[in-house]
């Protein structure tokens, strides 16, 4: 048994609940005591330039001896979220565990801030929300693979900015298929601009016998920072991982959360376009 193990199950109890999702500031990774066995806060928080509300999910680990598909909702918390121009939202719980914004606007280029009071501890993060960067063109490519088998090539073209250090994530999901954000069965994928700073991006997605002709393929470019980036790295290692001895990858997602819980606070901004394959 390993710390990996563990962290796994509230690992994907929190991608899960992603839309996405985001972190700046303080970079720790979380160790968990496997003798403790005590339930960890997991929170998962997002703020975009869509319109709102938004959410902050509020939940508990399940017990590392005793495996659950449940992980219990945390209520009663005080959950506010702030910006750096002066705006202030304390989130309303409208649901057992999941609290919903009432006012707050995420616009691009501010910094918002996270604050969770549960059961007399206070956890903080942090993320700050890039400029938007369109897609340019969506496009498919019909083939024909090895053995006759027929499927399609999806682009997505977009221009990175000239300024060094973005990052990015692309969903790409279809009208008739399940889960519905991910044609190609691979939920994070992740991109920078390290090697390919302020040129135009060309991402290709192979669908296979996932689509057909007639399907309604969506595509969302999700401008993250570096933050985000990293913890969704990390957790895409966990996930990816066969958790053997000899496995590099770390413990526990990157998290830009403070006083020891799971998950993260995202800041992002969305755009969308959407293609009919033919």
């Amino acid at each position: 048994m390993t710390m990996k193990t563990l962290f796994l199950k509230s690992a994907l109890y929190a991608s899960i609940l992603v839309a996405g999702f985001v972190l700046l500031a303080c970079e720790k990774v979380v160790s968990i005591d496997l003798n403790n066995a005590s339930p960890h806060l997991v929170i998962d928080g997002t703020v975009t330039d869509q319109q709102g509300p938004y959410s902050v999910t509020l939940s508990l680990s399940g017990d590392y001896f005793e495996p659950s598909l449940y992980f219990p909702p945390v209520s009663n918390a005080l959950v506010v979220v702030t910006d750096n121009q002066g705006q202030r939202d304390t989130l309303k719980e409208t649901t057992s565990g999941t609290y919903l914004s009432t006012k707050l606007q995420g616009i691009a280029g501010r910094t918002y801030t996270l604050s969770v009071i549960s059961d007399g501890k206070e956890y903080d993060g942090s993320s700050s929300m890039p400029q938007k960067v369109l897609i340019d063109s969506l496009y498919a490519i019909q083939r024909t693979g090895f053995g006759g088998e027929s499927g399609y090539d999806i682009y997505v073209m977009f221009r990175d900015p000239t300024e060094l250090g973005n990052y990015y994530r692309i969903n790409a999901r279809s009208s008739t298929l399940i889960p519905a954000d991910s044609i190609d069965g691979r939920r994070y994928r992740l991109f920078t601009d390290k090697l390919t700073n302020g040129n135009e991006m060309a991402e290709r997605i192979r669908a296979g016998r996932n689509v057909n002709p007639g399907d309604t393929i969506t595509v969302e470019l999700l401008s993250i920072d570096k933050s985000a980036y990293e913890y969704y790295s990390t957790l895409r290692d966990i996930l990816s991982s066969d958790r053997s001895a000899t496995s590099l990858s770390p413990a526990n997602p990157i998290t830009n959360l403070s006083n020891g819980p799971l998950g993260y606070f995202a800041a992002f901004t969305i755009d969308t376009k959407s293609i009919v394959l033919k």
